[in-house]
């Protein structure tokens, strides 16, 4: 990945990232209607983060001489489908996880000259890990408890 394409993603990260936040918000507040306020509290925990490392991305960008008008066009913010059914919203969010662990250990690959940036990305990768650790529990949950006791579980 070119320096040039590591940045294109670094935005676009940033963009992924509130709109990300907005879903988890959502998912957050449809699981605590339901009574799921364990999975609730999960998901607005990982909302929050997000939204600040979307913030992280935007204060890097201006640090690096992005202009307002430069920055509503790199981060156009993404939409994310939202789910009712609690595993299907952990799956999802999981195997997205996956892709976005890949695309960021390249773009701190191409931003070795620029320490801050890549330190950055590197806290990033380590959060996000993190974040399919626990999903991959509540996954396994499910699997070893059955969805209902899972669910039950989470209330």
């Amino acid at each position: 990945m070119t320096k040039k394409e590591a940045l294109k993603n670094f935005a676009m990260l940033g963009a992924a990232w509130f709109g990300n936040s907005k879903q988890h918000f959502a998912f957050s507040a449809y699981d605590r209607l339901q009574g799921w306020n364990k999975l609730a509290d999960k998901w607005k925990e990982e909302a929050e983060e997000e939204w600040e490392e979307a913030e992280e991305v935007l204060n890097r960008l201006v640090e690096l001489g992005y202009k307002p008008a430069e920055l509503q066009k790199l981060m156009k913010t993404m939409e994310f489908p939202f789910y009712d059914d609690p595993k299907k919203q952990i799956e999802t969010d999981y195997e997205g996880g996956k892709d976005a662990i890949k695309m960021m250990s390249e773009m701190a690959a191409a931003f070795s000259d620029d320490y801050p940036t890549q330190k950055l990305i590197q806290k990033w990768i380590d959060g996000e890990q993190e974040h399919m650790a626990w999903e991959a529990q509540y996954l396994n949950y499910i699997k070893k408890l059955g969805y209902e006791n899972f669910l039950t579980a989470m209330m």
